[in-house]
């Protein structure tokens, strides 16, 4: 479970996720908290790095479906392949179209970074 904790309520998103996987039945014991998980390069930076230290090269990866393409990106690019899962909806977000459109840009964002100066 990757996220950050909100600074202004003291409060971990990944042991909210987690607490929600537990009263779905998934075992305390199969899960990970990545606090340090801040934005989705960040994750992927740590949970690539957990991985390959276990030598684990696959990854099924649960997030909104108009942030796949961009979490599969940058899995592939740290060298772990990536199997994506869209995340249950139980409704739909009022700003999703906003959400759509940043994500379209941080992907390209992401795919171009590569060949920017600096990087």
């Amino acid at each position: 479970m990757s996220g950050a904790i909100d600074e202004d309520h003291g409060v971990s998103e990944p042991e909210a996720m987690k607490a929600r996987a537990i009263a779905a039945g998934v075992p305390a014991s199969a899960i990970v908290l990545d606090e340090l998980g801040v934005d989705t390069a960040a994750t992927v930076e740590q949970t690539a790095e957990w991985l390959q230290q276990r030598g684990v090269r696959r990854v099924l990866a649960v997030s909104h479906y108009y942030h796949q393409p961009r979490v599969k990106l940058l899995f592939e690019r740290a060298g772990v392949l990536a199997y994506t899962v869209p995340a249950t909806m139980s409704r739909r977000l009022l700003k999703e179209p906003w959400f759509i459109g940043r994500e379209v840009l941080a992907y390209y964002a992401a795919w171009l970074s590569p060949f920017l100066p600096g990087r």
